[in-house]
């Protein structure tokens, strides 16, 4: 499955992802030497390095954080490395949740004069949920006689600055071939709740206690992505307005981790990945970073109008160097870090994807978000370019307090009347399920191909009152784009901050078993324009066109139940089914409707 991961397209394969982790922790089982040092800058995927991590759920991410020393961090909460909740069984569930342990690091021979540290960098919520007075950070530490021995604990707090914690190792019984340290939380099982964020961790000798400041520059993301209504859209939908969709600035955020301001030179490319090939690079002279509120660095971006194929995926990359020395680092320093191990987050880079689908999202969900009503309904807007189809949406599911997977929902079109939701297009009863991976999206096809104009709705109606968590991206400011229904009303969202990670896939797509007719203008009623519902159904069927003249319904195995002749209004009652799954067949003499229905009591 085509996923984004810090707005980055991958292709994840869990059971790849398993044995690839596996394999590596083996390999890399033997104890490993000082300095120890991770800024996360360096992971591509949310799976933490396996040469210096055993990782227990924690997810490498960009999203989460607010204002990290450098580009990545570890975001600990209360689900495990496939975005599943630890306890689906008790939505009030307390306990242990994540867990960082480092491989094993050769201390032998070492004593309490070589003055060894640990440091790290830490946040309480970010973007994330708050934890709570009684939810926890820990480190502790492994002794030589294979004990956790507890060293610090941070109690929940809202903390949206990063803060640095030095923990002295000043104790013989660490001092052995096999020492480890571990991050671990404690909160709420059921869910992405009580987030903790860990950033530059650094263990080495001859350190001190005020050892805060690192002769670095660092780079923390982008603030701002190339387009200006979406993260990602059709190529074939931006080549219709380019100009109209770009944004003419990108910033990016700089850090700054020591004393003094300093001077840097800013490298600034483009690229597509898909065609290879390189659409602009940039140098820039020297410009001088201040301490400790650096400012952001802003790069002019032109409009690209032209490329080779049908799809591309365009990565815009900014990079800094100390002047002379090809890096960020300042030459002749007194940094304990090896240079070395401070090179990646010298370089940050963001994606925009123009391939068939629209995205407001950056592929991470901080949070998931449910209407509170059963039957409650839920849409985000799309505007076209030109005139285009829908052939499947991709949903993010975001886990909370029990496991909905197979549960019923009703999946529509809908096009767009005064900026609003209005007639529906299409409308499907399709299964909650979730990704293998998280940040993962499910992709339901259509059952055909459905024709919009200009602005149309993903829309979606749960059946009961269990909670169907859509995932809320909450970098983005796309949040207008959502509405809700009370009852006969449509509401535009004035209170969610972020979007909704939903994503329709545009353009044609043949599907032999099903009919590929669009809600096109004709005198005789086509396909799509035919509508049912509610679909689930109690009972009361209902549907849109006054000239039906019969209507079979079969069991899912194709066996015929009822058949009935000219009804006597647009309605049938179907309460008398069993729940399961029905196929009615409308006809009006002409042409024949089959829709699946879903009863459910």
């Amino acid at each position: 499955m085509n996923i984004l991961l810090n707005n980055r397209p991958v292709s994840i394969c869990r059971s790849v992802i398993l044995l690839v982790a596996l394999c590596s922790q083996l390999t890399y089982s033997q104890s490993i030497t000082l300095p120890f040092f991770d800024d996360f800058s360096q992971n591509k995927t949310s799976i933490p390095n396996p040469k210096l991590w055993k990782n227990g759920g924690v997810s490498i991410n960009n999203t989460f954080p607010i204002n990290q020393p450098s580009v990545n961090v570890a975001t600990f909460d209360s689900r495990n490395s496939a975005g599943i909740p630890y306890n689906f069984s008790n939505k009030f569930a307390y306990g242990s949740t994540d867990t960082l342990t480092s491989v094993a690091i050769d201390l032998a021979g070492l004593t309490t004069k070589d003055s060894v540290y640990l440091s790290f960098y830490w946040e309480a919520k970010g973007l994330g949920e708050l934890p709570d007075s009684d939810d926890s950070l820990v480190v502790s530490f492994l002794n030589d006689k294979n004990q956790w021995k507890t060293i610090w604990r941070q109690e929940g707090i809202s903390k949206d600055a990063f803060t640095q914690k030095i923990l002295a190792v000043n104790k013989t019984e660490y001092f052995h071939k096999n020492f480890q340290f571990r991050f671990e939380t404690r909160g709420r099982q059921s869910g992405a709740f009580d987030m903790w964020h860990i950033d530059f961790v650094y263990l080495n000798k001859q350190r001190r206690f005020r050892d805060i400041y690192t002769q670095d520059i660092a780079l923390r993301g982008f603030k701002n992505n190339y387009l200006k209504r979406y993260s990602a859209m059709p190529l074939r939908q931006y080549l219709a307005n380019p100009s109209a969709e770009t944004n003419s600035t990108m910033e990016v955020l700089v850090s700054a981790l020591q004393r003094n301001a300093r001077l840097v030179n800013f490298t600034w490319s483009v690229s597509d990945t898909v065609s290879k090939k390189n659409l602009l690079n940039e140098k820039g002279g020297n410009e001088a970073v201040t301490t400790p509120n650096p400012p952001n660095k802003k790069n002019n971006v032109p409009v690209f109008s032209s490329f080779p194929q049908k799809q591309a995926v365009l990565k815009f990359t900014q990079k800094i160097a100390y002047e002379g020395t090809g890096t960020s680092i300042v030459p002749d320093s007194t940094n304990n870090i090896p240079e070395a191990l401070l090179l990646s987050n010298d370089s940050t880079s963001i994606f925009t994807p123009l391939l068939d689908y629209y995205a407001y999202d950056d592929g991470t969900a901080e949070t998931g978000a449910d209407t509170d009503q059963t039957l409650g309904k839920v849409a985000v807007k799309f505007i076209l370019n030109r005139a285009d189809t829908v052939n499947a949406v991709r949903f993010n599911f975001t886990p909370y307090f029990k496991d909905i997977s197979g549960q019923f929902f009703l999946l529509q079109i809908m096009e767009s009347a005064n900026g609003k939701p209005s007639k529906v297009l299409h409308q499907q009863s399709v299964k909650v399920k979730y990704a293998t991976d998280i940040n993962g999206f499910i992709e339901y096809p259509l059952d055909q191909n459905i024709a919009v104009k200009d602005t149309f709705f993903v829309s979606w109606t749960k059946v009961n009152e269990d909670v169907i968590g859509i995932g809320v991206d909450k970098n983005s400011n796309f949040g207008s784009n959502i509405y809700y229904s009370l009852g006969n009303e449509w509401v535009q969202n004035k209170s969610l901050k972020g979007s909704l990670m939903v994503r329709p896939v545009m353009g044609f797509k043949m599907n032999s078993n099903t009919p590929t007719t669009g809600p096109l203008a004709s005198e005789e009623l086509s396909d799509t324009q035919f509508t049912v519902y509610p679909n689930p159904t109690t009972g009361l069927l209902r549907w849109n066109f006054d000239n039906i003249k019969s209507v079979n319904i079969f069991d899912a195995s194709g066996k015929e139940l009822f058949y009935k002749e000219t009804p006597d209004s647009q309605e049938i009652d179907l309460k008398n089914l069993p729940e399961n799954i029905y196929f009615l067949n409308f006809s009006d003499g002409k042409k024949n409707f089959i829709r699946k229905i879903v009863v459910v009591h």
